[in-house]
């Protein structure tokens, strides 16, 4: 039987309608496997971040809580009346600071940026200085174990 001219041409272009209907699948599945990957990707990132962010709350959280080293001591002195007048910015009351580590926050501290009038009232001419309940006074960076025994605190040292 002879093949006419117009069956070969419906033929080829029966092959080549099929051959893009298949190349027009293989990309749509290309593009679905792209999209996959790049979701996982992303989950996995918002995963770990999340991990992350997770982390950090906890590490910020446990730092901030919890019994300091000297939280006897700070509180001893608190309890005694005993006030250190500073401020943020002086490089010897941060060193002051970081001798209580987190027990700092049981001391009275009266940053004088904030209330100077306290200062003024307590006659403080230089940072840090603390200020004992019987009147007395000691001015610059002092040792925790000064500071106990000028103020009574000694078993809390």
């Amino acid at each position: 039987m002879a093949v006419s001219k117009g069956d070969v041409s419906r033929r080829e272009r029966r092959i080549r309608g099929r051959d893009e209907r298949e190349s027009q699948v293989h990309e749509e599945r290309e593009r679905f496997a792209a999209r996959a990957r790049n979701k996982r990707i992303i989950n996995y990132s918002l995963g770990a971040i999340a991990i992350v962010a997770l982390a950090v709350v906890i590490y910020l959280f446990a730092r901030g809580q919890g019994q300091g080293a000297h939280d006897a001591l700070a509180q001893c002195l608190t309890d005694k009346g005993v006030v250190m007048y500073g401020t943020d910015w002086c490089p010897h009351c941060q060193a002051e600071k970081q001798r209580f580590g987190a027990s700092f926050k049981h001391v009275t501290f009266v940053n004088c940026d904030l209330n100077k009038q306290a200062c003024d009232a307590a006659n403080v001419t230089g940072y840090p200085t603390w200020v004992f309940p019987e009147g007395g006074r000691a001015e610059g960076e002092q040792e925790l174990d000064a500071l106990a025994l000028r103020s009574g605190c000694t078993d809390a040292a």
